[in-house]
């Protein structure tokens, strides 16, 4: 009997409770999800090698390396006016480059080929609903996973490069970014990007990578 009687003092309050919420009688405002971005981005981008520290940009032609990348991107709390962004990719980077002397003029091409994620925590939109420019700011880190250097004089053609491959020897390497690009709505669809590395790509000497990437999303 005391069981029943202590069964029925923990379940009148709740028989009360239910009785009082009708579904109408308690206004419940529904939190609005905004779907993120998900998809791929791939484009093209122009490297060089910075041996003095500069924060020189990468311009197309025969002083820089041409090359691709593709891979995917996510963008995180999405704002009208902010949001972040991962992105996992594959890239090559590295130079075209040439060393003269009183002798002898030696022309030199490494590709360095990366898999690279890249943070972009401060992704700034001016706000428009339908043609929404940005400016975001972020780093990256990229793992080496493989490479392919060259160089050859006027009198010879391209050749593998094993001195220079060795001198490369830094796997990781990691910088910041810059980028500038345009929201159609809630998508990414344009952008432009500086990458500076901070770390040397090579134990003996001062050799960081800069890039200037142009991407494209869908």
């Amino acid at each position: 009997m005391k069981i029943l009687f202590t069964c029925l003092i923990l379940i009148f309050p709740f028989g009360l409770t239910a009785q009082n919420s009708q579904p109408g009688s308690v206004l419940t405002k529904q939190k609005k999800h905004t779907i993120n971005y998900i998809g791929l981005k791939f484009g093209a981008l122009a490297s060089s090698f910075s041996r003095n520290s500069s924060i020189m940009m990468p311009s197309p032609g025969k002083k820089s390396l041409s090359a691709w990348h593709a891979g995917l991107a996510m963008d995180l709390f999405s704002k009208v006016n902010y949001n972040a962004r991962v992105e996992l990719s594959y890239l090559s980077k590295g130079a075209r480059e040439t060393f003269n002397n009183d002798r002898i003029s030696i022309q030199s091409k490494n590709r360095l080929h990366y898999l690279q994620l890249s943070a972009l925590p401060l992704v700034l939109k001016g706000g428009s609903k339908k043609i929404n420019p940005y400016l975001a700011f972020g780093g990256y880190y990229a793992r080496r996973i493989g490479i392919n250097s060259q160089s050859k004089t006027p009198q010879q053609n391209w050749e593998n490069d094993p001195i220079t491959t060795k001198n490369l020897n830094v796997r990781g390497d990691y910088g910041y970014s810059v980028s500038a690009g345009i929201y159609i709505r809630k998508r990414p669809v344009f952008e432009i990007r500086y990458e500076a590395g901070l770390r040397s790509v090579s134990s003996s000497s001062d050799i960081k990578n800069r890039s200037l990437i142009l991407s494209f999303s869908i």
